[in-house]
């Protein structure tokens, strides 16, 4: 059985690289995808909430679509990057250093909550994920969405986490190995980072990153206990219900009158 880390090494050294690892991913294609499924559930927000948003990525699409969005995010060094990014831009975005199990907006609500990225697999324990679609449903206005992804089980069973770009020109060199434990359902990934300084120096460092893999009827069967009524489960960037083999799924959940 392997020993959870209680300092996780995850998104501390990478936190002022993380935009550019990151730089290939398509996020306003991302937003597309959001938007066509409020589209589906028939949603018009105005107020979002952005938990686990990272260095504020996604968190700006929203603010420049005109919605009031607030993040959240466990990470403090992700939260200095999109603080200062923010402040840079004069982006009057509002961003807090929350566990999400522990989430607490005083008497804020809102009427969407997106959590994207897989970042709900780095809850490593059950009854904390349980506890953040509580406060999740408790943080929502009636009628409001909870829109997230998770990296499914079946992915993480299969190393879908290996990966690396050292043959690439990228600036930011990764090699990534996971490796799963079926008896804890954790997936712990060994990540390996280097770059050049101006002076031509090569540093190199790494980070220890875990992940559960949640099983779509624990993940409904939560969500369920903590009040959402209405609820759907979509293979990725699509509208149809994922295969057994999906390594990605999307979740809808509303909170009902």
């Amino acid at each position: 059985m392997p020993e959870t880390p209680t300092q996780p090494t995850q998104f501390g050294a990478v936190a002022p690289l993380y935009d550019t690892l990151m730089q290939g991913v398509p996020y306003t294609a991302w937003l597309l995808y959001l938007q066509q499924l409020l589209g589906v559930w028939k949603a018009q927000p105005r107020t979002v909430l952005d938990l686990a948003c990272g260095t504020g990525n996604v968190t700006e699409l929203l603010y420049h679509e005109g919605y009031h969005v607030v993040g959240v995010d466990i990470a403090p060094d992700m939260i200095t990057q999109a603080r200062a990014k923010a402040e840079t831009n004069n982006y009057s975005i509002p961003y807090h250093i929350q566990d999400a199990a522990e989430l607490n907006l005083d008497k804020q609500r809102f009427d969407l909550c997106v959590s994207l990225f897989d970042s709900l697999n780095y809850i490593l324990a059950p009854d904390r994920l349980a506890m953040a679609f509580q406060k999740v449903f408790a943080h929502l206005h009636t009628g409001g969405l909870f829109i997230f992804d998770l990296n499914s089980d079946f992915a993480l069973k299969n190393n879908f986490f290996d990966q690396d770009n050292i043959h690439s020109n990228e600036p930011l060199k990764y090699d990534w190995q996971s490796t799963y434990y079926p008896k804890t359902n954790l997936c712990k990934v060994d990540m390996q980072f280097a770059y050049a300084e101006e002076s031509g120096e090569i540093v190199q460092f790494k980070e220890v990153h875990w992940q559960y893999a949640y099983s779509s009827e624990q993940v409904v069967q939560m969500l369920t206990e903590a009040g959402f009524s209405l609820y759907e489960m979509y293979q990725a960037y699509t509208l149809r219900a994922p295969k057994p083999t999906a390594d990605r799924i999307f979740y809808v959940a509303k909170k009902t009158g």
